[in-house]
């Protein structure tokens, strides 16, 4: 029976899901950092749409249900994808399989199904004219992703030339992946400098991915599996099979071994099972395998939701779960101060790894659970990595008492204080567990970058009591004897420490910015954030409208930073940290872009003759303006080319001024003034009938 639930709580149900399940997809798709398992976010996802299936008039045109990914960050160039890169429904459950088959059937379909291993890494555009890769991005939200072509190029299985392949645009798609040798061996060099190790290969992909030092890429293990070759149509090509063939003619490893071809639920059940199997003796990580029609046309004919196409799924394997007793559950604290539940188990061996702690997430968590002390639980690895309690499976008798939140910090007895379905320590600058969370993060390799500074080095030293707080870091140069004489330190040990620690001198504003750990702030927002704001003080003294204008920003964010500035305890550590260290203006930051176009927008339509579309939006961004895929009021030209579509009419509709490819070259070369200033956007590398 269907629960019956007034509108007024569906309402606030679908709020809470929208945030939440966007909160997850920054995290994964944005910063490679996912806090929950696949599993708990297809659940999440899962009820949304059940609750918009039921009250139509709540299913928002932004609702996450119809979005793939997340919005994009702005330290990197933006580019709109050939077409919109969507996401594959997927489950475990047999269930999808049947409904699968059972909707192709009743479309007609009776053709063959091609079946991968569905690596869990990060999905990726490329971009080849002349055979010549000039272009690769991240997914992003779908629609737009991230150029991250000078990293993608430093990956060898990448080809940077197609030999043989034609010259019109070639758009390939595939999967960037760390795999289990080259994952382990990294982790070796970092525990080995006593820094912190990547949990999974997925999260070590990520982060080399969207380093903003090419070199820094270069240095990780990165691989490439690719999976489709998008234009294939277009270049008159009939199959999947019939183009991956093509690709690995051109120079891609498309895997032979892995690519499988059939009809019938036995064919995929039976390899679904096998993969299942032997997953741990591959070479890399999978969690399940993709189904997909290898009929281009049929794929065309079965058509796209909002979120996924018609045309393929991906059978995902059941979490690896074990059976084990709950004995404690521990209030832990984090770097901003979020305590989280933690679970105390039995060890258990969980897909070869031992698990004696899991994460409970919030103490929501733990009541929608009804975990208490005692209780037979259900653990399983989320993407088989992260340990969570997935169920109580035989509740202890006599119940103990339900777990919730603290009145006071475990750790530094503050008050803690509410924030929507989370807790917090409200003593963000005298609390150690937030000092100790403050500076591994301040010491990291993306932050201020002191080597040699990991975790037992800070436990040492805030044991000893000379890290009361992030600012006495700084005080460490001049305490060499007392460091000396502690174990396992020495000379020289002491020498490169306080070296490092002087390095951080005079560090680019945004490895600072970064480094402060605001929330919500990452490296390419804190990147963002230096290019607009000559000086730290600009940017403390700056209005939540001020900060929401910058690119990659928004309401959210702004708010989240000016709380940070707001309180007195961060602030007060903050300006103490910019008064030693003297972060260094990025250059130009906070000036107005120069040149003729300098505040204009444009946005090419249409095929141009001169220049290929990266070169028209490289030329207008050296002319002081800025690119755009889509028209709006803001835009201040449109140049079109041949066969210009819907984006020609729509500025016709707006009154913005239309060009020919021609008058752009002559205005460019004359460095004379366009049309009013307008604000950029986008930037497309298609020429588009749309």
């Amino acid at each position: 029976m269907v629960e019956l639930i007034p509108i007024e709580a569906a309402a606030r149900r679908v709020a809470e899901l929208s945030a939440e399940i966007r909160r997850h997809n920054q995290l994964y798709y944005g910063q490679g950092r996912p806090e929950i398992s696949d599993t708990r976010y297809d659940a999440l996802l899962a009820e949304l749409m059940d609750l918009e299936a039921r009250f139509p008039q709540l299913a928002l045109a932004d609702s996450p249900t119809r979005q793939v990914g997340a919005p994009p960050q702005t330290s990197f160039a933006q580019v709109t994808h050939y077409r919109p890169m969507q996401s594959l429904e997927s489950k475990a459950d047999p269930a999808l399989v049947d409904d699968f088959l059972r909707r192709l059937a009743e479309a007609g379909f009776q053709g063959d199904l091609l079946l991968q291993p569905k690596i869990d890494g990060l999905s990726v555009e490329l971009v080849y004219e002349r055979g010549l890769l000039r272009l690769g991005s991240t997914r992003g939200d779908g629609q737009v992703g991230e150029d991250i072509t000078p990293n993608l190029r430093t990956i060898a299985a990448i080809p940077g030339h197609l030999e043989g392949a034609p010259a019109g645009p070639l758009v390939v798609r595939g999967e960037v992946y760390m795999d289990r040798a080259g994952f382990e061996a990294l982790n070796r060099r970092l525990l080995e400098k006593d820094e912190e190790p990547f949990a999974n290969p997925r999260n070590a992909a990520a982060g080399a991915l969207r380093q903003l030092d090419p070199r820094v890429t270069a240095t990780r293990p990165l691989s490439f599996f690719v999976f489709e070759l998008v234009n294939a149509q277009e270049l008159g090509l009939a199959s999947d099979a019939e183009a991956l063939a093509l690709l690995g003619k051109w120079g891609f490893a498309v895997g032979q071994d892995h690519l499988h071809r059939g009809r019938g639920r036995d064919f995929l059940a039976g390899l679904h099972a096998a993969y299942q199997e032997r997953r741990d003796s591959l070479d890399f990580e999978i969690d399940g395998v993709v189904v997909k029609v290898d009929d281009l046309a049929a794929r065309q004919a079965l058509g796209e939701r909002s979120r996924s196409p018609r045309w393929a799924i991906a059978w995902k394997f059941p979490p690896r779960q074990e059976i084990t007793t709950l004995r404690g559950i521990v209030a832990q604290v984090g770097r901003t101060g979020k305590i989280t539940p933690v679970a105390l188990l039995d060890p258990v061996d969980v897909g070869g790894v031992t698990v004696s702690r899991a994460t409970l997430h919030n103490f929501g968590e733990v009541a929608r659970l009804d975990a208490r002390v005692g209780d037979v639980v259900r653990v399983e690895r989320a993407g088989d990595v992260i340990p969570r309690v997935a169920r109580v499976e035989r509740p202890h008798e006599p119940r103990q008492a339900l777990p919730g939140p603290p009145e006071r910090c475990p750790v530094c007895a503050a008050p803690v204080v509410a924030e929507g379905a989370y807790h917090r320590c409200a003593n963000s600058i005298g609390c150690p567990a937030q000092i100790k969370g403050a500076l591994k993060h301040y010491a990291s390799r993306a932050a201020m970058d002191i080597e040699g500074l990991g975790d037992r080095r800070i436990d040492q030293l805030i044991t000893k009591g000379l890290l009361p707080d992030l600012p006495s870091l700084y005080l460490l140069p001049d305490r060499r004897k007392v460091l000396e004489a502690m174990e396992g330190w020495g000379q020289t040990t002491v020498t490169n420490v306080v070296g490092e620690i002087k390095h951080t001198w005079g560090k680019p504003m945004d490895r600072f910015l970064f480094a402060l750990g605001i929330p919500n702030v990452g490296e390419t927002t804190a990147r963002d954030l230096a290019k607009n704001f000559a000086s730290f003080e600009q940017l403390i003294q700056a209005t939540p409208e001020e900060l929401a204008q910058v690119n990659g920003v928004g309401p959210v964010v702004a708010a989240s930073i000016r709380a940070f500035f707001e309180r007195p305890q961060t602030l007060d550590t903050a300006r103490k940290l910019a008064e030693v260290v003297q972060p260094s203006p990025l250059p130009g930051a906070g000036r107005p872009a120069q040149g003729p176009l300098a505040g204009q927008t444009l946005v090419f339509t249409g095929s141009l003759q001169n220049l290929s579309r990266q070169e028209a939006e490289e030329l207008t961004r050296r002319l002081g303006g800025q690119a755009s895929g889509s028209v709006s009021k803001k835009t201040s030209l449109v140049v079109a080319g041949d066969n210009p579509g819907s984006k020609a009419d729509k500025a016709r509709g707006l009154g913005v001024r239309i060009i020919s490819e021609a008058e752009f070259l002559e205005l460019a070369a004359s460095r004379s003034k366009p049309a009013p200033a307008g604000q950029g956007g986008q930037a497309s590398l298609f020429p588009s009938g749309d």
